[in-house]
């Protein structure tokens, strides 16, 4: 396996600058905790009422009998030592509320973690993460998927199995540690599949592991649902928190910060990204597409960009270039050798987004488009540039290595402005570019577009990977014709 990524590993660019995090914005509140005495007196109180039922039982086994059907249909709960000692006090919510923090530790909790608990470090982190949480619904499913990218164990099979009369023999802390399903192998028992502690393949990245499941699995996972989306980039950003708040890798403490910054660049961006849904292509490319090239009715959904009525695609045309004050595109276009010379496509990277200057939008604020077909005039929007550079998408597919259309040159594309405010720098996309003289050039349509922090991580690829075994079947012949899955052939 060429490389993978966790929480605890995985090397990713992060060179995209996002604004710093700015520590003293988080709040912190106290829960009150549960002290050790308090546990063992609970624990105390189970064990009496367990004797006193057994008691009842040897005297009256009819009235216990009738009091154990009653109880069935009451719910049972267990009580927060059996919970484990950081456990999460039911009336404190779920602990993804806006202005939850984790509550101060005491000396002996502090000096606990950093002599016992967080020794094997993640693993504990992570285990005592779900008890401080309450991860219900999605997001324990974003939050197993985010863990899995970094190369975490989180099957249910991952715990082997212990007799319910030993656990109940166990301290509330070690309960939790034998029945966690959570597992950071140390050596071969990751199967190649999850982090095995191999440095050589494996790099501690907690920015590119939260690039990698922001940017690629949060598309499947939410369908890019704003609720969905918000809730998803929460669990990581508290188990951030988390662990800055708990000093778990003090030395890794600027790439827990850098991932943080990918939780907040994804916040703007994927909101920027839904609206691009319903403003592109934009008037400009549509009115090109149409005049000097073959439409493709599937290319857009136009159940989202709404044509306005008397649309007129030489009249959009020609009238958006007039207005840009392009002398050399002017002189091409309006003479008569405008035609296409080649279309083909290409993954571009925006370098930079030109908004239209004021004079720009005062002069398309004057412009008014007659139309024949109705009694509306068409306005349009002010138009700008976005310059780009040719760019790879990786996505785990081997791809033919063919050149550029491009070569390595930069190109400017026209988009209006309602497209521009939605687009920054990094952004990639996919695109089939139409190409007419005098550098002038149109979009046919965009196949993919992608947040500037995207990555693709490895570990996508192990997903449904399996060892592969010995098979101890002979192997398909012609001339046995019992062999599973094939037919005897008549000579």
């Amino acid at each position: 396996m060429a490389s993978a990524t966790i929480p605890v590993g995985h090397v990713a660019d992060a060179t995209q600058p996002t604004p710093d995090i700015d520590d003293s914005l988080i709040p912190i509140c106290a829960p009150k905790a549960t002290d050790a005495e308090e546990e063992a007196q609970e624990d105390a109180q189970e064990d009496a009422q367990e004797d006193a039922r057994e008691d009842a039982r040897d005297i009256a086994p009819d009235a216990v009998q009738h009091t154990a059907f009653q109880k069935k249909k009451k719910r049972k709960t267990r009580s927060q030592a059996a919970r484990g000692p950081t456990a999460l006090p039911r009336d404190r919510g779920h602990g993804f509320e806006e202005y939850f923090a984790d509550p101060p530790m005491t000396p002996a909790e502090a000096m606990q973690e950093k002599q016992e608990i967080y020794s094997p470090r993640m693993q504990s982190c992570i285990q005592r993460f779900r008890s401080r949480r309450r991860l219900q619904h999605h997001r324990a499913l974003y939050f197993n998927e985010y863990l899995f990218l970094g190369g975490v164990d989180t099957n249910q099979g991952a715990y082997t199995g212990m007799d319910p009369k030993e656990l109940k023999q166990l301290t509330p802390g070690q309960r939790r540690e034998a029945t966690a399903r959570d597992v950071i192998y140390e050596g071969s028992g990751g199967g190649d599949r999850f982090y095995d502690g191999d440095e050589k393949k494996w790099v501690v990245d907690f920015s590119g592991v939260a690039a990698g499941f922001l940017s690629e699995r949060l598309v499947p996972l939410t369908s890019l649902q704003n609720e969905s989306v918000e809730e998803a980039i929460n669990v990581v950003e508290n188990f951030l928190r988390y662990v800055l708040h708990h000093d778990v890798c003090p030395e890794h403490e600027e790439d827990v910060k850098g991932a943080m910054r990918v939780c907040l660049a994804a916040r703007n961006e994927w909101p920027m990204l839904s609206a691009l849904q319903t403003a592109l292509p934009g008037l400009f490319n549509l009115a090109a597409t149409q005049l000097f090239s073959e439409p493709d009715p599937g290319a857009w959904a136009f159940h989202l960009f709404t044509i306005p009525e008397g649309f007129d695609a030489k009249s959009v045309f020609y009238s958006a270039v007039a207005m840009l004050e392009e002398p050399k595109a002017f002189e091409y276009l309006f003479g008569d050798s405008a035609e296409l010379l080649r279309q083909y496509e290409c993954t571009l990277e925006i370098t930079e987004v030109i908004l239209p200057t004021q004079e720009t939008v005062e002069r398309f604020k004057r412009l008014a488009i007659d139309s024949c077909n109705s009694t509306k005039r068409l306005r349009l929007m002010p138009i700008g540039k976005l310059r780009l550079k040719p760019a790879i998408i990786e996505d785990g597919w081997v791809h033919p290595n063919i050149p550029h259309p491009l070569g390595g040159k930069e190109i400017d594309l026209y988009f209006e402005l309602d497209i521009l405010v939605n687009q920054k720098p990094g952004m990639k996309m996919t695109l089939e570019i139409g190409e007419l003289g005098a550098e002038v050039r149109f979009v046919r349509r965009i196949l993919k577009i992608v947040p500037s922090f995207y990555t693709f991580l490895p570990q996508e690829l192990m997903r449904r990977f399996k060892l592969p075994g010995e098979n101890d079947r002979p192997a398909p012949s012609i001339h046995d014709c019992t062999a599973e899955g094939n037919e005897a052939v008549d000579e």
